[in-house]
């Protein structure tokens, strides 16, 4: 997340008789949009929260989904879980009451979560994108192994609590208007530098947004490109059956990349407007923070309740499974398989339940030239299916 607190409250001016001439209402919202604004984050905590729990549930019982993409979707899941236990809750309040309310522990551990959550989910979704773009447009030549995936993944975990360290180092407690009845705190940013804050909302949002939306979209570009032009060589039997494979793919990428871009533009776009426009009237701002700010941060969190809604829709295993949950009945067995099979004199082509593998012959392709590293490429995630 941004720094949401700093600007949650917009604080009366003092007068000269040292009190404050416009009482500051403990609650900002009428009774009505209260009630509008805890259903609808109601709604996406839940099924941030539950529905991203079933998926690593489902993933990690179910042998047939443990696939490397399938670990960058986990892990995935575990930061909107993040999300939606950081994020949510304390947002929804912000959203209701002025002022800062959680005590100073919570005034630097909470930005900081929520700000590893959030550029740790961001990046996992440029990881997929990498490992996508890889195992469809490099087929022969690239794989990303177990070991290389784990690494990247720790990676990502570690770059992300790290970038998101002056969070937890400048956010600070601070009381900002006191009268009779009401004594108010802000969890505001305090930096030994000046418009330290700005340029570090500047850098999240280049780095955490910006960068990775271009790296999605560069990879899932060239992957459409490959896979709406390319069979697989030779194989002229069941290419019905591939294709089908590949539509699904490109659909699911697509739709995460649309709904990643859209859930989390206005949020960075209101908070870089209310950081660097200083100059607008005490009315404006107000809008901005009582109107817009909730709606924002409202649909940028929805993101992370979406994932597992897209997981479901486009994979029947994990839809099923799920299922089998909610209603305590015994998973589905996939004893049977859906297989078919083709073959040419330089490959095979495999299909089963999802899964497309190509195997390579090693004397003929050397004979023709080629170089193949292992017999066994998987080409596609068993997770679409």
């Amino acid at each position: 997340m941004m720094n949401m607190y700093e600007n949650n409250t917009v604080v009366p001016s003092k007068t000269n008789d040292t009190s404050y001439g416009t009482e500051l209402e403990d609650i900002r919202q009428p009774v009505f949009m209260i009630v509008i604004y805890s259903i609808a984050y109601g709604v996406i905590f839940l099924f941030a929260l539950f529905g991203n729990i079933a998926v690593v549930i489902v993933v990690s019982r179910t042998r047939q989904l443990q696939s490397l993409t399938n670990f960058f979707i986990v892990n995935l899941a575990v930061a909107d879980i993040l999300v939606a236990v950081f994020c949510t809750p304390i947002t929804l309040l912000q959203s209701l009451y002025n002022g800062w309310r959680y005590g100073a522990f919570l005034c630097k551990f909470l930005p900081y979560m929520q700000g590893v959550s959030v550029c740790a989910s961001v990046n996992l979704l440029a990881a997929i994108a990498a490992d996508r773009y890889l195992a469809i447009c490099f087929t022969l030549e690239h794989k990303m192994t177990w070991k290389m995936g784990k690494i990247l993944v720790t990676l990502i975990w570690l770059l992300s609590c790290c970038m998101l360290m002056p969070w937890l180092i400048y956010f600070k407690q601070k009381p900002v208007y006191e009268n009779k009845n009401l004594l108010l705190y802000l969890c505001i940013e305090e930096w030994p530098v000046e418009n330290g804050d700005k340029i570090f909302l500047l850098f999240i949002f280049i780095v955490c947004y910006i960068v990775p939306l271009v790296l999605i979209t560069a990879c899932y570009v060239m992957i459409a490109m490959r896979v709406c032009t390319r069979n697989a060589p030779g194989i002229y039997h069941y290419n019905n059956v591939i294709e089908k494979s590949k539509v699904k793919v490109i659909k699911m990428l697509a739709l995460i990349v649309f709904m990643f871009g859209i859930s989390w533009l206005p949020l960075y776009t209101v908070f870089i407007i209310l950081s660097f426009d200083t100059q607008s009237d005490n009315w404006l701002r107000n809008f901005l923070i009582n109107n817009l700010v909730p709606v924002a941060q409202w649909l940028a969190h929805s993101n992370s309740a979406i994932n597992p809604v897209i997981y479901c829709f486009f994979s029947r295993t994990i839809r099923k499974r799920i299922v089998s949950m909610l209603v305590c009945t015994k998973p589905p067995n996939p004893g049977r398989k859906q297989s078919r099979f083709s073959s040419t004199r330089l490959m095979s082509v495999d299909y089963s339940n999802g899964q497309i593998i190509l195997r390579l012959n090693k004397r003929r392709a050397a004979e023709s030239n080629s170089n193949p590293s292992n017999n066994n490429l998987l080409v596609e995630s068993t997770f679409y299916d």
